[in-house]
């Protein structure tokens, strides 16, 4: 695991741990998280999970480069804000989480607090059962606090709207 970085507004209240991406089901989850914060008065932890590894010799990540990597986590969670609710919320703590690992075991590992609640969004399911969620599935079987796994919004489901965001995914890289 890596360093954490983050950006921060201290909060003693109960955390809402997110896991944030830019699919319809990552942007769904933020925006229910955001929710249940209001809710309970809970503090948000938005966290994106990177990995770096370097095709030329393994473990030569410099710390530069690991800023550097930190820096642009943190621009995507503020991008993912603005696209899914139109910036940060003002009246909920929110804290900016960016850390090097898998995603699935850096969610579970930074929701450890008996109070905390992970939310994760919730992909597609196949037509005979299977997923294409590791990381929901990595978190619900492993976390040792309570998961909340939102599926993307019913509109975003028809396999148009599908097909049209995997391109816009693979051209907007």
């Amino acid at each position: 695991m890596g360093r954490a970085r983050s950006m921060s507004r201290p909060c003693n209240a109960p955390r809402i741990v997110v896991g944030v991406d830019r699919s319809f089901a990552g942007m769904q989850a933020l925006r229910r998280a955001v929710q249940l914060a209001r809710r309970d008065g809970a503090q948000l932890d938005a966290v994106r999970a990177w990995v770096f590894a370097p095709t030329w010799r393994p473990g030569t990540l410099t710390w530069r480069w690991q800023d550097e990597c930190d820096q642009a986590a943190l621009a995507y969670l503020r991008g993912v804000f603005d696209a899914a609710l139109g910036g940060q919320p003002r009246d909920v703590p929110v804290r900016l989480v960016a850390t090097q690992g898998y995603a699935g075991q850096v969610l579970v590992d930074h929701a450890h607090r008996e109070s905390d609640l992970l939310v994760v969004g919730s992909p597609e399911r196949r037509r005979f059962g299977g997923s294409h969620g590791h990381v929901t599935r990595y978190c619900v079987t492993r976390a040792a606090v309570p998961v909340v796994a939102v599926p993307a919004p019913s509109w975003a489901r028809a396999a148009t709207i599908r097909r049209f965001a995997r391109d816009l995914e693979r051209f907007s890289r």
